[in-house]
This record gives structure tokens, sequence and C-alpha cells, in this order.
């Protein structure tokens, strides 16, 4: 049971424990299984008494050995971010509400987060080319104790920029509390693209049509040779 606690306290330490239900029942199916075998092994080579020595360290190893079967089944994976994703420096944006009803109406430090934004375009070289599609993602988390109604993802260039389009938005009808939603929009780069570079925001708005969190990031673009 000592050693059984240390596995358990050990894991909450590291923030990867597995169920605990799911490692106590390893632990006692181990233990069981392994006393068993114990026994027998021991009995066979020393009496009742090898018996009961190998049935004691059975035990032990078996309540060990399920415990950590149960656990590693248990362990929530973490999250492999896509390969040759790109992670962009992204600033915080605030844009001050124009009238004093709209200051007071604005809940910018809102239950809605945005989370691991990443960029991948095709040839993997963290640029946009004239004439690729890549792709922009990141999580919408909500960190507040209520569902959220109607979501919805925004990314738009800041300013004018010619030959990008965007995919729309597409409206995510709740995100219940501490939960969250991945979000990948589309970047299409068109053929005259131009050398220079361009400027993401990437925004989450509530059902009410405030804006929640807004980042923004740039990338280099270049003409296609």
């Amino acid at each position: 049971m000592i050693l059984l606690s240390a596995l358990i306290l050990g894991g909450c330490a590291s923030g990867r424990m597995g169920n605990p239900g799911a490692i106590i029942a390893g632990a006692s199916i181990g233990g069981s299984l392994g006393g068993s075998i114990g026994g027998l092994i021991g009995d066979n080579n020393n009496g009742w008494r090898g018996g009961y020595r190998g049935s004691a360290i059975g035990n032990i190893v078996g309540t060990i050995a399920g415990a950590a079967i149960g656990n590693a089944l248990t362990t929530p994976r973490e999250e492999r971010i896509e390969d040759g994703a790109y992670i962009p420096e992204v600033r915080e944006v605030y844009r001050e509400p124009r009238s004093n009803k709209a200051r007071s109406q604005v809940q910018y430090a809102s239950q809605l987060k945005l989370r691991k934004i990443r960029f991948i375009d095709d040839n993997r070289n963290h640029i946009i080319d004239g004439g690729e599609s890549s792709k922009i993602i990141f999580e919408i988390m909500n960190e507040g104790r209520d569902a959220v109604y109607n979501v919805v993802p925004l990314v738009e260039t800041v300013g004018k920029v010619k030959h990008i389009g965007i995919s729309p938005s597409v409206m995510v009808e709740e995100i219940l509390p501490g939960e969250g939603i991945r979000y990948t929009a589309t970047i299409y780069a068109g053929e005259k693209l131009k050398d220079g570079e361009v400027t993401f925001r990437v925004a989450v708005a509530n059902e009410n049509g405030r804006i929640c969190d807004s980042q923004e990031f740039t990338l280099p673009m270049q003409r296609r040779d």
C-alpha cells in the first residue's frame, strides 16, 4: 500500500496520473495474481514456508506491476503538435471601445481564451509562397463555469492584403466549461503574390459578438519563382 500510494502521489506531482480507480483495480488484480503465482513457485521449492514467502513477494511485485499498467492505460496522452508546424510569436491585441457604453459592455478578459496558435504550410518553410495553401490552427478554451454558445472563431488579415484568401468562419454551437475545441482556417495564396509580410489576427467572439480574446502574428510572403 505504501508503494501504491507513492505511485499515485508521483503521478499527481507530475500532472500525468491515470484514473485512480483503474490504478487501484490494476493493483488489486496484479497483487492477487502475483501472490498466487509466487505462492505456487515458493511451495514447489521450499514447502509451505517458501510458498508463504513467495506469495508475499509475488503480491508486492504484482501490486506494483498492476498499478503501473492501470496508470499507463488511463493516463491522458500529450497532444502531439502537427509535424512541421510553426509556432509564431503572437501578441495580444486590445481595441479600445469608442463609447463609454460600449466600454462597459465589453468583457475582454472573459472565459473564452485562445491557445496553441500554429501555422502549417505545404512546403514547411514557414513562409506564405505564391500559389501555396496553408493553415492556421488554434484552440479555443472555455475557462469559465458556464457553457458558452454560438462561438465564432475569426481569422483575418490586418489591413488589405492582395492575393490572400481565408476560409470563412464556422460557428461553434457550444463549448462546455473546462473544455475546448480546435479550429483550422485555410489560407490561400494567389499566384501573383508579391514579396512582403502579412499580419494575421486570430480572435474569438461570443454569442453577443463581443471579442473575448484577440492575438496577432506576422509571417513573410514571397512570390512564386
